[in-house]
């Protein structure tokens, strides 16, 4: 296969090291929903299966490919599809709702029950609601295993999000429970670290977060087909771009199909340490102004690397690491562990 994302095995170590490192005597849940960020799930579980404590999903379809590939414990931390629970999996209760239906089901059961603090995306928003679900949970095969929240930001409203979250965690122990309780994520570790039972780790897993946290992923691709063209000649679709001047481009193989969006026609990529724009892109490939490089048809050009950054293609459309990264996860490429 042309295209191929090659995988450090030497800095996804290196970055789980890390984390203990900073988190001793703390579970590590490894999240690894949407392919592992894009990077490729059955290769990093390989790699770092006997590293961690938890893997992270965010639907019972992800949670049962990674069946396949751990005896790990799986939390789903998406929301409940009821015909879809068994006892294998750790389940996320996000309202008091949530927690009825899994007691009727009469069945021994783990969940994590998810606390919205200030995100307004899921969980519980009432401590009445909360003790509620805890007096029932007293009476049912419910184990409740884990209690957590999820961070919106990296500021001080982490501080404000965590003092709305304490009520929980004392009533939680009031009532004889001893859940895991894990809040931080890879930013909030790093500036905060609340040194709780648990931590859920998924960028710093991945990419380069300080020196210390390394760059896992590289994405390889070729130059298949060399263009002379003339000033007024089209490149691709629709109008997009128009050649003022006589030029030399490269068509890759790497198209939005891959995750390569139409956004980042006119970004800058660094080939062979020259600047080389892109011109447009299509489903199945992308077009290269090369009329500076030294560069022949079947050479390597590599779309993300050191040269090539996440954050490079991030900023260019004003978005966030994490997007891009995912996006790339559908790219039809070879995933390969190298180190």
């Amino acid at each position: 296969m042309i295209n191929e994302i090659l995988i450090s095995r030497t800095n996804l170590i290196n970055n789980v090291k890390q984390v203990m490192i900073k988190n001793p005597n703390t579970l590590i849940c490894a999240m690894v929903k949407a392919n592992a960020y894009g990077v490729g799930m059955k290769e990093v579980v390989k790699t770092i299966d006997s590293l961690v404590d938890f893997y992270g999903v965010a639907c019972f379809f992800e949670a049962e490919n990674l069946k396949k590939l751990t005896d790990k414990k799986i939390l789903i931390l998406g929301s409940l599809d009821f015909s879809e629970i068994n006892s294998q999996f750790s389940y996320s209760c996000n309202s008091l709702t949530d927690v009825k239906k899994l007691i009727d089901m009469n069945r021994k059961i783990n969940i994590h029950i998810k606390i919205n603090t200030g995100m307004n995306r899921y969980g519980f928003s009432s401590i009445k609601d909360f003790k509620k679900a805890l007096i029932l949970i007293r009476k049912s095969k419910l184990n409740f295993e884990g209690l957590y929240t999820h961070f919106a930001t990296t500021d001080e409203y982490v501080k404000e999000q965590v003092n709305r979250f304490m009520p929980y965690i004392f009533l939680s122990k009031k009532y004889k429970f001893q859940p895991l309780i894990h809040t931080d994520n890879s930013f909030v570790n790093n500036l905060f670290n609340h040194h709780l039972d648990m931590v859920r780790i998924g960028f710093n897993l991945y990419n380069k977060f300080d020196q210390e946290y390394k760059p896992v992923v590289k994405i390889k691709s070729k130059i298949v087909q060399i263009n002379q063209i003339k000033k007024g000649d089209l490149v691709g679709y629709d109008y997009r771009f128009v050649a003022n001047r006589d030029m030399r481009i490269g068509i890759v193989p790497f198209g939005y199909a891959d995750g390569f969006d139409l956004g980042y026609i006119g970004m800058n990529l660094m080939v062979r340490d020259k600047q080389c724009r892109v011109l447009n892109v299509c489903m199945d490939c992308l077009m290269l102004d090369i009329s500076d490089v030294e560069i022949k048809k079947g050479d390597d050009i590599f779309l993300l690397n050191e040269n090539n950054p996440l954050k490079m293609y991030s900023d260019y459309i004003n978005s966030s690491e994490y997007e891009v990264m995912t996006k790339f996860s559908h790219a039809r490429a070879k995933r390969k562990l190298i180190d």
